[in-house]
């Protein structure tokens, strides 16, 4: 699957908010302005999508998420994605929304579904079609045979979405798109601002007694690693290949494995039902100037981000997941090291699109104006993302220049220098 476009209404302080999604895009703005609420609504958006009944009621009574701002209040949040999938034959575009009313205290109502939609077309087709159509909170329809209309009823609590339900249907001819749909993954990479927490030796879960190349938690990038070695080596090459020529004082690492059984006598050949795996996963680093190599944890806090950041898009990509959200990338990064960060992710990355937040004048200039969004000043308080205008592009070059300015200096210069009705939004941005 591929995430082309998110649409985003009625969560914290995002209205009407559209992102356009390319291999790397960007959304550019001053601290305090709304980009971590964008990735925090991409992922809670997502999550309610699979969500049980249960967890769905609770994430539309959360408290910590329903818009107080004036001129959201009441507002009820809305979803929509636009992308393709194919189902081994033919490639779909598609395009699937739902929105629902936030809990009301003070009427003890709310905290339901009220609309819902799936449009699809394939290569052959001239014009989307609909397969899904909800505007009731208990009554959708869809679609039930490749030629007729969406018009058969299905009766939904107000609590699950029509595509939940559908996924059930294993009979219904586009089935293989609902299930797409229902198994949707989202990963976000927040601030990591405690980066020396990342490579703890830590045994993996109870439940992880095998080598696995499923999507790691933050925690257990040692135990990925040594998986990734034995069971994607290529992948691993690739990751080592990457790593050490963008940190050049790493000459090699190696992640290794140790089992805490291994001097202890025990009668391995024991059938026992379920064995502690009781290893424990640490990479070792052999850095330039030192005469050997040593743990992971004794590098940089910038490098164990960096290594950190490309573990995971690695990891994303071998999952293919549609959209990692990576937030702040140039934390604990020195600034002549992010145009070759931001290239190795690409490299890495695959068909995952990747979606950055900064306030980093230095990040601009490595990134095409395109494929970012500003993060323009309201009066009411909202988040509006805007793109800066193709025809603008030469002139904000040719003014930076003359001010003497990288480019990125200059657009945070203007950013901050804007009030809201400043005739230069329409005039650089659309």
């Amino acid at each position: 699957m591929k995430l082309n476009k998110i649409k985003i209404s009625g969560i914290f302080n995002l209205k009407d908010v559209e992102i356009s999604l390319d291999d790397l895009s960007a959304l550019i703005a001053p601290n305090n302005y709304g980009k971590s609420n964008v990735l925090r609504a991409i992922d809670f958006g997502v999550f309610f999508m699979e969500a049980s009944l249960k967890r769905k009621l609770s994430l539309m009574r959360n408290r910590s998420l329903i818009p107080i701002n004036t001129a959201l209040e009441g507002t009820p949040f809305s979803f929509e994605l636009e992308g393709e999938f194919s189902n081994g034959e033919k490639t779909f575009s598609f395009v699937y929304g739902y929105s629902f009313e936030w809990w009301k205290t003070s009427k003890d109502d709310g905290a339901r579904i009220i609309g819902e939609y799936l449009r699809m077309k394939s290569d052959d087709d001239l014009k989307f079609r609909s397969y899904i159509n909800r505007e009731d909170t208990n009554v959708a329809y869809y679609l039930a045979s490749p030629t007729g209309r969406c018009s058969k009823q299905l009766l939904v609590d107000n609590n699950i979405l029509a595509l939940n339900k559908l996924a059930n249907f294993d009979d219904l001819f586009y089935i293989d798109s609902i299930r797409q749909l229902n198994r949707l993954d989202v990963r976000e990479i927040g601030t990591l601002q405690h980066p020396d927490s990342l490579f703890n030796m830590i045994a993996p879960d109870d439940d992880v007694n095998e080598l696995s190349l499923d999507y790691p938690r933050e925690s257990k990038v040692g135990y990925y690693l040594n998986s990734l070695k034995k069971l994607a080596p290529n992948k691993y090459e690739l990751l080592k290949d990457v790593v050490t020529g963008l940190l050049v004082t790493i000459e090699d690492f190696e992640p290794v494995q140790i089992d805490l059984r291994k001097d202890v006598e025990e009668e391995e050949t024991k059938d026992l039902p379920f064995r502690l795996p009781e290893t424990f996963y640490d990479v070792r680093v052999k850095e330039r100037y030192n005469n050997q190599y040593t743990s992971i944890s004794r590098i940089s806090s910038g490098s164990k981000k960096i290594f950190f950041i490309l573990t995971l898009v690695i990891a994303a990509e071998i999952n293919k997941i549609p959209l990692l959200l990576l937030e702040e990338l140039e934390n604990s990064v020195h600034p002549r090291l992010l145009q070759n960060l931001l290239t190795a992710i690409v490299q890495l990355a695959g068909d995952t699109k990747v979606l950055i937040t900064s306030h980093s004048p230095y990040l601009i200039k490595y990134l095409e104006p395109t494929k970012m969004k500003f993060g323009i000043p309201t009066e009411l308080g909202v988040a509006d993302f805007r793109s800066l205008k193709p025809n603008k592009v030469a002139k904000v070059l040719k003014n930076a220049s003359a001010e003497e300015v990288s480019v990125g200096e200059y657009m945070f210069e203007m950013l901050l220098d804007m009030d809201c009705n400043d005739e230069l939004i329409n005039e650089y941005f659309k």
